[in-house]
């Protein structure tokens, strides 16, 4: 009989329970760092637009206190920042290289723009499953494209309604990949497509986590939970700035050269669409709010 001794169970049980990420800026090297970097900026300008639409519609206010979970660059905070004057407003990520990335970026602009504006807009380090704040700290928490890589989003949102104040507004934004698409698409891009949701499943991720987000905020006790969505599509926004918001895989953590290879035949066959007469691309944004 094989014998398994108590401290290696012990070992195995907080590998398989502990909390992952299909998303760990922190795993890229130095020049992919910088890279995807750029294109969270790019994703992030592509998208502000219809972002501080959705932000008016849901009703976020002048004065409210935020938290931006899962920062990134932190170009969606300062946004965020901007759009509810004179509240104050935190932008936290797990990727300590990214929080400095984000400051290094937007020392600049703090020090080209108004002082009085800028003192309410910070970015930190701090982790979803474990925010560090105290309770009932914001009127409104924001997490975006954060959702669809947690491997427990439920014990995320319980952080997330712990530093809600009593009726916070929570609001979520992500994407599923039932609702993309692209035409004409070639078959190097859906082999490369379906290697990259297969990586993202391996890492605990969910890519079709956009339909299920009210149903993860109603099971963790937030009330009035909704959905609504908006369309994102190249005719919109022109396909090649579509294109600039994309990953292509680049981005799971640990790598995988079977993503690389398939990414290096798909990209011509890609690019090449931008000859074509017309060509579409989209994806919806799943928008899921709820109260405390």
């Amino acid at each position: 009989m094989f014998y398994c001794s108590p401290f290696l169970i012990e070992t195995i049980c907080k590998i398989m329970s502990t909390k992952t990420s299909s998303y760990q800026y922190d795993l890229l090297d130095e020049r992919v760092q910088d890279e995807e970097f750029k294109r969270l900026q790019r994703q992030a300008s592509g998208l502000l637009q219809i972002e501080n639409r959705i932000w008016s519609e849901i009703g976020f206010f002048p004065g409210a206190t935020v938290l931006d979970v899962g920062c990134g660059s932190g170009m969606v905070t300062q946004a965020l920042a901007e759009c509810v004057y004179p509240g104050h407003v935190v932008g936290v990520d797990v990727s300590e290289a990214l929080i400095e990335r984000g400051q290094q970026a937007y020392r600049k602009t703090w020090k080209n723009s108004d002082e009085q504006r800028t003192r309410y807009f910070r970015l930190r380090q701090g982790d979803a499953y474990n925010l560090p704040f105290p309770a009932n700290s914001f009127d409104v928490v924001h997490a975006r494209f954060v959702m669809q890589h947690l491997s427990e989003p439920t014990q995320a949102l319980k952080e997330i309604r712990r530093v809600l104040k009593p009726d916070g507004l929570v609001c979520l934004i992500d994407v599923d990949k039932g609702w993309s698409g692209l035409y004409p698409e070639p078959e190097t891009s859906t082999e490369l497509d379906e290697a990259i949701i297969q990586k993202q499943l391996s890492q605990g991720g969910d890519p079709w986590v956009g339909r299920k987000l009210s149903w993860h905020l109603n099971n963790t006790g937030f009330s009035k939970s909704k959905t609504d969505i908006k369309l994102v599509d190249s005719d919109q926004i022109g396909f090649s700035k579509f294109l600039e918001m994309l990953a292509f895989g680049k981005c799971n953590k640990g790598g995988s050269d079977e993503i690389s290879t398939l990414r290096e035949k798909a990209q011509p066959d890609i690019a090449d669409l931008m000859n074509s007469p017309y060509v579409w691309s989209g994806f919806a944004l799943f928008v899921a709010t709820g109260r405390k």
